[in-house]
């Protein structure tokens, strides 16, 4: 018998970011392995689609065929109720806050701006506002049994050790949230947060710090996962549909459009699959009810590879290399290639070369032919993406992970076939082998089986490109010979 799915059987589960990358895959989970009674989603509206819509269309995903063969209606399990994170109680309506209060055992609160460099004080209202409602909503629940908060295994990014506590922070959440529009608060507040690489790691520290305010009212904990890739099996293996932070990078790797980075090659990186991220997230419910009588703290669980499975960045790419010439895209504008420096200067000269010239050589060639040119506002925006990450790209961090093992452990066999979440199981080797072509097939939307035509068009694309940049090199370094002499 599987405990995590007998625990889930027949409750009523309130996800917030269902629609979202970690979102999709737990709400996929929970109605295809635990007989759920109902998963509640809160759906804003978005561009004039209705809620109903967007989870129509969200259903349509690859993801959700595995369960569809296995279970046609399972769409009637799927409640929606129309709320905006951004918005004060959610903005819920009086009958679905009511419902929620009534109903609800579990809440999985997913929600959030990933955007690294997003506004304070919009930061703020998403992060920390959005985690108060889910709070209040789950100490005014009548049945509430579990709730897991998702954060960041970088959180507290400013320690190279990060242990699974909650650290001290010193400033209120609340008296923050509730003087949004005092200016010196603010300014004072983007001082203080100066210590964080970014406005989405702050904010995530201010949520945990206010998530543990409230374990004297229900069984709470804390999820930190690093950095979330693609799935390694679930529901399909490869899938991916998120741009932001690694994956974002790594897909823009794979198309050619960034081939260089401002990484220490040695550096430790972190990196999760998000089927095991789910996976976390789901057994941490189930584990936070019943060990509620033996542990009255809240616990925290880094959802981490680095300190099992630890992996260099310059490993990584020789695995990414392997993959993708077996793999190659035939839409992409250039083969992957990584020239990575932890140094500044030298960052910024691959960068002129080999992202900045081409650039401009496109944007006029494309201003010729009358479209809008785009390249170097990509790369601008690539620029400032790099400069919120460098402390991540260029730090070897430390995680304890104890309570993740101890969260394995306590699982049965057969939960550990259901349920797999610990990072120690799989090779790297094996998990690109499974990405890249998950990438191409599900975010390109390629063929798998165009490797020859791909490589084909690779070779006159690279062609193209190369002549044109020993052109312009060489034509610089006549430049200054003339100069010099």
């Amino acid at each position: 018998m599987s405990g995590i799915s007998d625990f889930y059987r027949d409750k009523v589960v309130f996800v917030t970011g269902g629609t979202g990358f970690i979102g999709k895959i737990v709400v996929e989970k929970l109605l295809r392995t635990c007989e759920v009674k109902e998963v509640i989603l809160m759906v804003r509206e978005k561009k004039n689609t209705q809620p109903e819509h967007r989870i129509k269309k969200l259903c349509a995903s690859p993801i959700f065929e595995r369960l569809a063969k296995k279970n046609p209606n399972y769409q009637d399990r799927i409640r929606v109720i129309e709320g905006d994170l951004e918005k004060p109680n959610f903005d819920l309506c009086p009958e679905s806050m009511d419902y929620l209060k009534e109903h609800t055992h579990v809440i999985l609160h997913i929600a959030a701006t990933v955007k690294f460099d997003e506004e304070m004080i919009k930061a703020i209202t998403i992060n920390l506002g959005g985690t108060r409602t889910a709070l209040e909503i789950a100490r005014q629940s009548k049945n509430l049994q579990s709730f897991v908060y998702v954060s960041t295994a970088y959180s507290n990014s400013y320690d190279e050790h990060i242990q699974e506590r909650v650290y001290p922070i010193d400033c209120n959440p609340e008296k923050i949230l509730a003087n949004l529009d005092d200016e010196k608060l603010i300014q004072d507040v983007i001082k203080y947060s100066l210590k964080w690489p970014n406005t989405y790691t702050f904010t995530k520290a201010l949520a945990e710090a206010m998530t543990l305010e409230y374990r004297q009212h229900f069984p709470v904990a804390i999820v930190r996962p690093s950095c979330v890739m693609a799935s390694l099996n679930e529901p399909v293996p490869g899938w991916c549909d998120s741009i932001y932070g690694t994956n974002g990078t790594f897909i823009g790797w794979y198309y050619g459009l960034i081939r260089t980075s401002h990484i220490d090659p040695e550096v430790t990186i972190d990196t999760v699959p998000v089927d095991y991220v789910s996976n976390a997230i789901i057994a941490v419910g189930w584990k936070t009810y019943f060990e509620r009588a033996q542990e009255p703290e809240l616990l925290v669980y880094n959802c981490i590879s680095s300190t099992d499975n630890p992996l260099t960045f310059d490993e990584r790419r020789r695995e990414c290399e392997k993959a993708c010439k077996k793999h190659p895209l035939l839409t992409g504008i250039y083969r992957p290639i990584t020239f990575a420096s932890s140094n500044e200067f030298m960052f910024r000269m691959y960068s002129l070369v080999l992202h900045y010239l081409p650039a401009y050589i496109m944007d006029l060639a494309m201003k010729l032919r009358g479209e809008k040119p785009r390249l170097v506002d990509t790369y601008i925006k690539i620029d400032k993406v790099v400069a919120t990450v460098k402390k991540f790209s260029n730090t070897t961090y430390f995680f304890d992970n104890q309570n993740m093992r101890d969260l394995y452990l306590a699982m049965s066999p057969v939960d550990h076939q259901h349920y797999p979440c610990d990072n120690r199981n799989y090779s790297w080797r094996l998990y690109f082998e499974v990405a890249v072509p998950g990438l191409k097939k599900y975010f390109f939307k390629e063929d798998l089986n165009n490797v020859k035509r791909a490589r084909q068009s690779m070779r006159k694309k690279e062609l193209i490109v190369n002549t044109l940049l020993f052109l312009i090199v060489g034509l610089m370094l006549l430049q200054l010979y003339y100069m010099l002499r």
